[in-house]
């Protein structure tokens, strides 16, 4: 046992797998929770209170994402025998950049307001400039996160999107309160989540600060923050092209599509989430590195491509049958993002391996080739033909990208290539579209219904998860080996 892991080191590959299963079940609970939301708030508000919104989130997510320069993994990473002084040093930090970030989101405030001329958004903006410091009191999950207790990190993570469920859809609905009730149910879930996260935590809350101990903090996050910077260039970017072009109802359309398109790397993130503790602590054994990285990326691909693929088939319907004629435009936008986001997440998880060893520069280096290529590629094509340009640009741009990650992945995973990846998800997900698209072609002719729709996506996912049975069943094996062993103990 070390001072990093509450339990033995040989329990250390059934925890990783255990923790895989535990976070999965949660997330994806949480985010099917978190995507009927979206739906129904979408339905009930409209492009124009959606693009608002999707103004200020896209402020918000800007602001947050500036702020997550990676304390908590550097945290997480750090091999120190007083925890409890080192997270409150890393606390500290977190909760001083949250307090400039929420300065800059209500400096910005009126900003948003003139540049966009809509005043609403100085009242939204500042309905939501408090949340940087929700995130940093919620630094309590950093400690099960390090201790890979992840049951309580999970069920504390939670909290919040069932609360803002429970108070978000029932305000869209019975009132006229339009986007405010999205703001007004996100505040719920996240005072409900702070509160019972400071109940639960082992270590008191304190601030502590010392000169060395912050300057090697921001060592690590120099290079995180270029990193975020240029991934917000894509987020910002985008928001601001399509309501130049179109104006607040386009902006309601990209805004969709990235909503939506983002779940197409969930499994990834539940993965990189769970196994970033492990990553740091078996630095140093190649093999055992490799193998990791290899097995988690075959498992969240069995995840992203049939749900990439799915939003390509499906997008249509689920517009016509479920959001309304008034969100048709919305179409090519769902489905270029969904091409695009399943091609990043080809060996996504890479960057964890780099800030395992404390190397944050070559992440970085990658998605500042995708911020330029997405500025070179994505929105002229965007000036120039529209949304089908955006698409093709932005499709390009991630590519590009990819060519750069794959050079990385070689230099410190030498016996990994990232093309031999996809081999278990390919077969299984062409095999799956190729029959629902020859169901489609044969039922061709009059007006298409929802229950054929239904009928197309059940063959789809049966034949794809047939196969993946037979073609990963090793995998599978391993990953209820792992749920079926006992359950862990508590994380003292």
């Amino acid at each position: 046992m070390s001072s990093r892991l509450q339990f033995p080191r040989s329990e250390l590959r059934a925890r990783t797998v255990r923790g895989a299963v535990v976070t999965a079940a949660v997330l994806v609970g949480i985010d099917g929770l978190v995507l009927a939301q979206g739906l129904i708030v979408t339905r009930l508000l409209g492009p124009s209170e959606i693009g608002l919104y999707g103004i200020v989130s896209t402020t918000l997510v800007t602001v947050l994402a500036l702020k997550r320069v990676g304390i908590d993994e550097a945290f997480v990473a750090r091999e120190t025998e007083d925890v409890e002084r080192e997270y409150q040093y890393a606390f500290t930090l977190e909760l001083a950049l949250a307090a400039v970030a929420a300065l800059v989101l209500a400096v910005l405030a009126p900003v948003l307001a003139a540049a966009y001329g809509q005043p609403r958004l100085l009242g939204l903006t500042l309905g939501v400039a408090w949340l940087p410091l929700a995130f940093a009191l919620l630094a309590p999950m950093w400690i099960f996160f390090r201790r890979m207790d992840y049951a309580r990190q999970r069920a504390l993570q939670a909290v919040q999107p069932l609360a803002t469920f429970a108070v978000t859809v029932p305000l869209a609905a019975a009132t006229a309160l339009g986007v405010w009730s999205i703001i007004v149910g996100q505040a719920a879930g996240y005072l409900l989540a702070i509160a019972v996260a400071l109940a639960v935590s082992p270590y008191a809350l304190a601030l502590r600060f010392d000169r060395a101990v912050a300057r090697r903090y921001l060592t690590f996050s120099a290079w995180v923050f270029v990193a975020v910077v240029a991934a917000m260039v894509v987020v910002q970017g985008q928001v601001v092209a399509f309501e130049a072009d179109g104006g607040l109802a386009a902006v309601g359309f990209i805004t969709l599509a990235a909503t939506l398109t983002r779940y197409v790397d969930r499994a990834d993130q539940i993965v990189t989430a769970t196994i970033y503790p492990a990553v740091c602590a078996i630095q140093g054994q190649q093999r055992a590195l490799e193998e990791l990285f290899v097995k988690s990326n075959r498992a969240t691909l069995l995840y992203a491509a049939p749900f990439g693929v799915g939003v390509l088939l499906f997008a249509p319907d689920l517009v016509d049958f479920v959001l309304g004629d008034a969100w048709d435009p919305a179409v090519v936008l769902l489905q270029g993002l969904a091409v695009a986001g399943l091609l990043a997440q080809v060996g996504f998880n890479w960057f964890s391996f780099y800030r395992a060893r404390g190397d944050t520069r070559p992440p970085a280096v990658e998605a500042a080739v995708a911020a330029v290529a997405f500025l070179a590629l994505a929105i002229p094509g965007l000036v120039l033909w529209g949304a089908d340009g955006f698409v093709a640009g932005r499709i390009a741009a991630v590519a590009l990208a990819l060519a750069w990650r794959a050079r990385y992945v070689r230099a410190l995973l030498p016996g990994v290539r990232l093309g031999a990846l996809l081999g278990g998800a390919a077969l299984p997900v062409a095999a799956g579209a190729a029959l629902a698209l020859a169901l489609r072609l044969a039922l061709w002719g009059g007006e298409r219904t929802p229950a054929q729709a239904i009928v197309e996506a059940a063959l789809f996912l049966g034949v794809f998860v047939a196969l993946v049975v037979r073609s990963e069943r090793g995998l599978i094996a391993e990953l209820r080996a792992g749920f079926a062993r006992p359950g862990e103990q508590g994380s003292g």
